[in-house]
């Protein structure tokens, strides 16, 4: 377990606010990730965790943000430990036949990240290589799966549990390339002391980025959608979204 994990595992980070009828004895435990940037940066700073906090704010609901690796996500919400989930996380058929989602608050995007003083100069240059990816549910993933069909038998697919242990493997070269959500690409490329750089071009993965429950709280995902077209109606949105992304 990585010195992130050790710090942030013990908290449990909780937001009372006054609560409407209807929420008034209702605190949502709201899964997330780790370290996931721009989208989680820290247990109280990331795009996600923003919009979050915007969305119940808003609501006058009280919440918890409950972080753990991204896998586990999907196992928090079947058992009931945590009621929606949010991360970079893509909509796509398979998850919306298990899982419902609320309106896609970004286009998704995945893109390959290597080291910049690999001389790897496209993605066929990959062929032989080791490509990580972080680990999604019990079928693999999107990433899994969209670059299993994408680049069959081109390159061994790696699966880690956290974006710690993939930049690791990807800065001592045990992998070749990780292929992360587009903006978590571009966070590296700028932030990763020159280390790292995107490669090719972003792919469409799935319908959007979206906030995903179990369809028992098909009206808590009602009032989030609610939120999201209010925010993006008085611009918080579009200045929310300036605050992370340079695009």
């Amino acid at each position: 377990m990585g010195l992130f994990k050790r710090l942030v595992l013990p908290l449990v980070l909780c937001f009372m606010l006054s609560a409407p009828p209807g929420y008034a004895d209702t605190n949502v435990k709201v899964g997330t990730v780790f370290f996931d940037p721009p989208f989680v940066m820290s247990i109280n700073q990331g795009f996600d965790i923003d919009l979050i906090r915007t969305i119940f704010q808003r609501m006058k609901t009280s919440y918890e943000i409950i972080p753990m690796d991204y896998n586990q996500l999907f196992t928090a919400l079947n058992d009931g430990t945590i009621d929606i989930a949010i991360g970079g996380i893509s909509i796509s058929p398979d998850r919306e036949a298990v899982y419902i989602f609320s309106l896609p608050y970004m286009v998704s995007k995945g893109q390959f990240l290597i080291l910049k003083n690999s001389g790897i100069k496209s993605i066929d240059n990959l062929q032989g290589g080791k490509v990580g990816v972080i680990r999604g549910e019990e079928q693999a993933g999107v990433f899994y799966n969209y670059l299993s069909v994408k680049y069959t038998n081109q390159f061994q697919l790696m699966k880690f549990d956290d974006m710690e242990d993939i930049i690791t493997a990807l800065s001592n070269k045990s992998i070749t390339a990780a292929f992360l959500n587009q903006p978590t690409a571009a966070y590296w490329e700028q932030n990763g002391g020159g280390q790292f750089k995107a490669l090719g071009e972003p792919a469409i993965i799935g319908s959007g980025y979206g906030i995903m429950a179990l369809s028992t709280n098909t009206a808590l995902i009602g009032t989030i959608n609610q939120q999201l077209q209010a925010i993006e109606k008085d611009n918080t949105y579009l200045n929310l979204y300036g605050t992370y992304f340079s695009d």
